[in-house]
Protein backbone atom coordinates (compact mmCIF):
# COMPACT_ATOMS: atom_id res chain seq x y z
CA UNK A 1 0.00 0.00 0.00
CA UNK A 2 2.90 2.31 0.91
CA UNK A 3 4.50 1.65 -2.52
CA UNK A 4 1.18 2.56 -4.46
CA UNK A 5 0.79 6.03 -2.47
CA UNK A 6 4.54 6.82 -3.31
CA UNK A 7 4.16 5.77 -7.05
CA UNK A 8 1.08 7.96 -7.01
CA UNK A 9 2.57 10.85 -5.66
CA UNK A 10 5.23 10.65 -7.37
CA UNK A 11 3.31 10.88 -10.92
CA UNK A 12 1.39 13.32 -9.69
CA UNK A 13 4.45 15.75 -8.50
CA UNK A 14 5.98 15.34 -12.26
CA UNK A 15 3.09 16.10 -13.93
CA UNK A 16 2.27 19.00 -11.84
CA UNK A 17 5.90 20.61 -12.31
CA UNK A 18 6.11 19.74 -15.81
CA UNK A 19 2.51 21.87 -16.75
CA UNK A 20 3.53 24.63 -14.31
CA UNK A 21 7.27 24.60 -15.86
CA UNK A 22 5.46 24.56 -19.66
CA UNK A 23 2.64 27.08 -19.25
CA UNK A 24 4.46 29.88 -17.96
CA UNK A 25 7.74 29.90 -19.76
CA UNK A 26 5.40 29.16 -23.03
CA UNK A 27 3.02 31.70 -22.03
CA UNK A 28 6.19 34.49 -21.42
CA UNK A 29 6.43 33.58 -25.67
CA UNK A 30 3.85 33.41 -26.78
CA UNK A 31 3.10 36.97 -24.93
CA UNK A 32 6.42 38.54 -26.45
CA UNK A 33 4.99 37.51 -30.04
CA UNK A 34 2.33 39.52 -29.43
CA UNK A 35 2.96 42.47 -32.06
CA UNK A 36 1.94 45.77 -29.55
CA UNK A 37 3.94 43.55 -26.80
CA UNK A 38 7.08 43.07 -29.47
CA UNK A 39 6.77 46.36 -29.90
CA UNK A 40 7.36 47.76 -26.57
CA UNK A 41 10.07 44.77 -25.73
CA UNK A 42 11.79 46.48 -28.80
CA UNK A 43 11.36 49.78 -27.38
CA UNK A 44 12.89 48.80 -23.80
CA UNK A 45 15.72 47.40 -25.42
CA UNK A 46 16.24 49.85 -27.81
CA UNK A 47 17.52 47.52 -30.41
CA UNK A 48 18.18 48.54 -33.94
CA UNK A 49 15.88 47.28 -36.89
CA UNK A 50 18.43 44.29 -38.05
CA UNK A 51 18.28 43.20 -34.07
CA UNK A 52 14.95 43.49 -34.13
CA UNK A 53 13.47 41.52 -37.37
CA UNK A 54 16.18 38.89 -35.85
CA UNK A 55 14.75 38.66 -31.99
CA UNK A 56 11.44 38.46 -33.61
CA UNK A 57 12.28 35.39 -35.71
CA UNK A 58 13.64 33.52 -33.04
CA UNK A 59 11.05 34.79 -30.62
CA UNK A 60 8.98 33.11 -33.21
CA UNK A 61 10.95 30.16 -34.18
CA UNK A 62 10.88 28.99 -29.90
CA UNK A 63 7.54 29.99 -29.74
CA UNK A 64 6.54 26.81 -32.72
CA UNK A 65 9.43 24.43 -30.71
CA UNK A 66 7.67 25.54 -27.17
CA UNK A 67 4.32 24.54 -29.01
CA UNK A 68 5.89 21.12 -30.39
CA UNK A 69 7.15 20.10 -27.46
CA UNK A 70 4.38 20.99 -25.18
CA UNK A 71 2.36 18.84 -27.66
CA UNK A 72 4.56 15.72 -27.08
CA UNK A 73 5.28 16.08 -23.75
CA UNK A 74 8.99 15.95 -24.55
CA UNK A 75 11.02 17.95 -21.45
CA UNK A 76 14.29 17.98 -23.52
CA UNK A 77 12.80 19.25 -26.29
CA UNK A 78 11.08 22.04 -24.16
CA UNK A 79 14.76 22.74 -22.90
CA UNK A 80 16.35 22.76 -25.85
CA UNK A 81 13.84 25.22 -27.18
CA UNK A 82 14.69 28.14 -24.47
CA UNK A 83 18.27 27.26 -24.77
CA UNK A 84 17.88 28.22 -28.31
CA UNK A 85 16.21 31.42 -27.16
CA UNK A 86 18.81 32.61 -25.00
CA UNK A 87 21.60 31.31 -26.82
CA UNK A 88 20.89 33.08 -30.18
CA UNK A 89 19.24 35.96 -28.22
CA UNK A 90 22.85 36.33 -26.72
CA UNK A 91 24.11 36.18 -29.89
CA UNK A 92 21.75 39.36 -32.17
CA UNK A 93 21.78 41.68 -28.63
CA UNK A 94 24.52 43.57 -27.02
CA UNK A 95 25.18 42.49 -23.33
CA UNK A 96 23.44 45.22 -22.00
CA UNK A 97 20.28 44.46 -24.43
CA UNK A 98 20.56 40.90 -22.86
CA UNK A 99 20.80 41.26 -19.23
CA UNK A 100 17.58 43.33 -19.76
CA UNK A 101 16.10 40.62 -22.27
CA UNK A 102 16.73 37.78 -19.61
CA UNK A 103 15.67 39.96 -16.18
CA UNK A 104 12.62 40.84 -18.34
CA UNK A 105 12.11 37.12 -19.01
CA UNK A 106 12.48 36.11 -15.38
CA UNK A 107 10.73 38.55 -13.91
CA UNK A 108 7.50 38.01 -15.98
CA UNK A 109 7.83 34.33 -15.40
CA UNK A 110 7.87 34.87 -11.39
CA UNK A 111 4.69 36.98 -12.07
CA UNK A 112 3.21 34.83 -13.70
CA UNK A 113 3.83 31.63 -11.43
CA UNK A 114 2.88 33.70 -8.53
CA UNK A 115 -0.61 35.04 -10.12
CA UNK A 116 -1.49 31.00 -10.54
CA UNK A 117 -0.84 30.08 -7.40
CA UNK A 118 -2.94 32.92 -5.53
CA UNK A 119 -6.07 30.84 -3.77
Amino acid sequence: MKKIVLVLGIMVACVVSSQAINRVENGVINSMNNENVFGHLSTYLNVDEDQSADLKNVIEATQSSLQCAEQSADVKAYGKAMQYNFVTASRILTADQYAKYCSLIRLTAKNNRQHRHVF
